[in-house]
């Protein structure tokens, strides 16, 4: 009895031990409240489309051309179709000037919509984050790939280089937003 004691106290312990999980969220964008003008047009950012691959809760890599890897430990704090809504909406109005953010779309709303198919780090040190975005007041949509070096080896340098990458999307769409205005 008292050696099942023992290794029950043992497995308790090393499992004790393991690392536990490690959450991240996109690095903070800056908070504004928009354009004060009184002609300022409303801006509603769309929730934003993620491939499939994407909607689980874990960082993704991609080892080779064929394999992804989506980590188990290495956690998104926030679903990142409701980070990328936010973030985008926060950065874009932060640079276009005229604009003001609203949570909800009305008839007069210019409306920006935005799909990724890459959003994942690369076994060759770089994050990449490739879709389309489309505003409402003009006619089709814009591809865009983006891809940042990692400063650093590890998942806080994937999620800082992902951030990068969201500021360098919205700045992108800020200048979409200047030639619709």
């Amino acid at each position: 009895m008292r050696y099942i004691t023992a290794a029950l106290f043992l497995l308790l312990t090393g499992c004790s031990s393991q690392p536990g999980s490690s959450y991240y969220q996109l690095p903070a964008a800056p908070v504004m409240a928009g354009s004060a003008e009184a002609e300022a047009k409303s801006l509603y950012v769309e929730p934003v489309q993620v491939a499939s691959y994407l909607n689980g809760r874990g960082l993704v890599l991609q080892l080779s051309e064929v394999e992804m890897v989506t980590a188990r430990q290495h956690l998104w704090a926030e679903a990142l179709d409701q980070q990328l809504q936010r973030q985008l909406r926060d950065r874009i109005v932060a640079q276009a000037s005229g604009y003001t953010a609203v949570l909800q779309a009305r008839p007069d709303t210019v409306r920006v919509s935005v799909h990724l198919d890459q959003f994942h780090g690369l076994a060759d040190g770089h994050a990449i984050v490739s879709g389309r975005f489309a505003v409402s007041a003009q006619p089709g949509s814009q591809p865009f790939t983006i891809r940042i070096a990692l400063a650093d080896d590890g998942y806080p340098a994937l999620v800082q280089a992902l951030g990068q990458a969201v500021q360098q999307l919205s700045q992108q769409i800020s200048r979409q937003l200047a030639v619709a205005a």
